[in-house]
Formats: structure tokens, C-alpha cells, sequence
């Protein structure tokens, strides 16, 4: 079978909280600091979320992870998406690939017995719409070569790798694997920063998985400053073109800054009553490679996800519903 894009991915359950801004003092006490993503043990992650429960209660659960979010996002716009995670036989991997496969997303993975539970996400939202990440990764860490599905990246128009993945030594080299079948496939390769801190902190292993080939890179302007280590997004802009082909930066509710192969461009971003930022960048990179797989240029595609963003963020979670979903591609074409 034709696929559009095979992405591999944490697979992450997300456990939500809205927050006050004072809870961010004794977050900071714990070493979080507001607007990253923190991995931390499970039992760290237990007592944060006894805490919150408390605190605020009325969590929202749903199936997260960067990478996987924005394979819902394409699929459900009409890409032919495939999946590749790791998630233990419990109720949560169970619900993950349950999900999966609601939204129309091929996979083909197993539940390990691991002793290892499946991943889980504490999202903490502050009204400022800024989103806090603590996650344990779980049985996810152990994602490796051996859950590639080489035929699915082989027939596949673009490969999708999430960076958050490098922090894992096994997900990191089925990564490279993963890249090297596709340019022996001729499956062009598409590659997130996913955050700040993992570029500063996996900055070898970020290089070495560009390095085999990138045809286009997403990030954020912060991302996009550490990867290049250059202060200010102009420069950060023209030091990625030496690494991809294509590159879209997002500049949040100012849209986003595309470099096509022979242009640079500034995409303008849409009007939103923004309430939760959580997801903006996965739909972005989700409705890119949408467009592109559907034969749009790179700029009209960008043009579609920073609409697409902007409606995600007036919602709370980190997915629309698939109304929500339809609508857009109508409201846009």
C-alpha cells in the first residue's frame, strides 16, 4: 500500500491540568520550569499528579506525544499515515493504539510485557495559554530498530522523526536506521527539533540524525536559536539552510518562517483566542506535510498549518475532535 508519511514516536498518554500562575513558584522548586518539557521518573510524575489532584483535580486525559499528534492531524485532513511506537499491555497502551486506530492510522505494534508502564505526560496549563511538560517515558524509552516497519517507510512519500526521540539510545538508533531505509527508498525525510531543551542537551545525536539527510526541518524560533547556537531567528534562519533542504520555523501567533530551497518567506499567522498552546507545533508540522504529500508548494502549506494551529489553540487539549478536523480543510480550501 502507498502511504503518505510513516512516522515513528513516544507513544504518550497526557494527563492535563489547568493551573494557576502561582503554581508555577513550586514547580520551579521541583527544577520545572515553566514552558519546557522535563523527563522525570515515574514516581516523580506520581507525586506531581497526587499534588495537582489536589491542588486543582479534574484532569483531562487523552493520547499525546508529539509526533503521533500530528499523524492525527494528517490523517485526518486524508493523509495515509503509519505509526511505529512502543506501549506495554496495560490499560493505557491499550487505549493508545484503540486511538490510533479511531483515527484511521495504520500500525503495527505489539504490547510489551515490559516491566515498564506505558508513557504518560503531566501538561500543565497556565492562562497565559503556556504549557509545562513532565514526562516519563516508560516502556516508549525502549522503542528500538526492532519496531521499525521497514515496508511501511519504504512505500511511504515522507518519513516523520520527532527529536525528542534521540534522548533514548535504542529509539535514537532505530532513528538512523529508520532514515537510512528511507533515502534508500528515495522517502524524503522529515525531522522536529521538538524542544529547546533536548536539542541543548542531545546536540551530538541531533546532528548525527540530520546529518543522514534532511529534506525538511521543523521548529520553533527558540529551537531554531539553540540548534544553530545563533541569538536571533534571522541568523538561525540561514544556518538551517545548510542542514535541510526546507525549513519552517512557527513564531507562535506571528505565523511562521519558511525557507522553500531558493526563498525565504514570512507565512502570517491567523487571529486566535488562544487558551492552550499544547499541539500548536504538532498540527503545524501534521498539515504541512499534508499539503505537500497532496502536491501543495511549500508555502501554501505552511499557510494551511498556521490555520490549522490557530484553531487548535483555542481548545483545550492537544487535538481537535474530527469535526473540528473536517471543517478546517473545508473552511480553508
Amino acid at each position: 500500500m502507498k502511504l503518505d508519511v510513516s512516522s515513528l514516536g513516544n507513544a504518550i498518554v497526557d494527563v492535563q491540568f489547568s493551573i494557576e500562575e502561582d503554581f508555577v513558584s513550586t514547580l520551579e522548586k521541583m527544577s520545572i520550569q515553566k514552558g519546557s518539557m522535563t523527563l522525570i521518573e515515574a514516581e516523580e510524575q506520581s507525586n506531581l499528579i497526587d499534588l495537582l489532584n489536589k491542588e486543582y483535580g479534574n484532569s483531562k486525559l487523552s493520547c499525546g506525544g508529539a509526533a503521533t499528534n500530528s499523524m492525527v492531524a494528517a490523517s485526518n485532513f486524508g493523509s495515509k499515515c503509519h505509526f511505529s511506537c512502543k506501549v506495554r499491555d496495560d490499560d493505557l497502551g491499550n487505549f493508545y493504539l484503540e486511538d490510533l486506530e479511531k483515527n484511521n492510522i495504520l500500525h503495527s505494534n505489539k504490547t510489551s510485557q515490559s516491566e515498564f508502564s506505558t508513557g504518560q505526560s503531566v501538561i500543565m496549563v497556565t492562562p497565559d495559554a503556556e504549557r509545562t511538560m513532565c514526562t516519563y517515558l516508560g516502556v516508549s524509552n525502549l522503542l528500538g530498530s526492532n519496531d521499525l516497519n521497514e515496508s511501511a517507510i519504504e512505500n511511504s512519500t515522507y518519513l516523520f522523526l520527532e527529536g525528542y526521540l534521540v534522548t533514548s539510545e535504542s529509539a535514537f538508533e532505530a532513528c538512523l536506521q529508520a532514515a537510512e531505509i528511507a533515502k534508500k527508498s528515495n522517502t524524503k525525510i522529515a525531522i522536529s527539533l521538538s524542544a529547546e531543551g533536548i536539542v541543548n542537551a542531545f546536540r551530538n545525536q541531533m546532528n548525527s540524525l540530520i546529518g543522514v539527510g534532511c529534506d525538511i526541518l521543523f521548529c520553533n524560533e527558540s529551537e531554531a536559536c539553540a540548534f544553530s547556537q545563533h541569538k536571533n531567528v534571522t541568523q538561525a534562519e540561514i544556518f538551517l539552510r545548510e542542514v535541510s533542504s526546507q525549513n519552517l520555523i512557527t513564531l507562535g501567533e506571528k505565523g511562521s518562517l519558511i525557507w522553500d530551497g531558493s526563498k525565504k518567506e514570512t507565512i502570517n499567522g491567523y487571529e486566535a483566542k488562544a487558551i492552550d498552546t499544547n499541539g500548536a507545533g504538532d498540527i503545524f508540522a501534521g498539515s504541512v506535510l499534508h499539503k505537500i504529500c497532496a502536491g501543495d508548494d511549500l508555502k501554501s502549506a505552511a499557510m494551511f498549518g498556521c490555520y490549522a494551529a490557530s484553531k487548535q489553540v483555542e481548545r483545550f487539549g492537544p487535538r481537535l475532535t474530527k469535526a473540528e478536523y473536517k471543517k478546517i480543510k473545508k473552511e480553508f480550501t
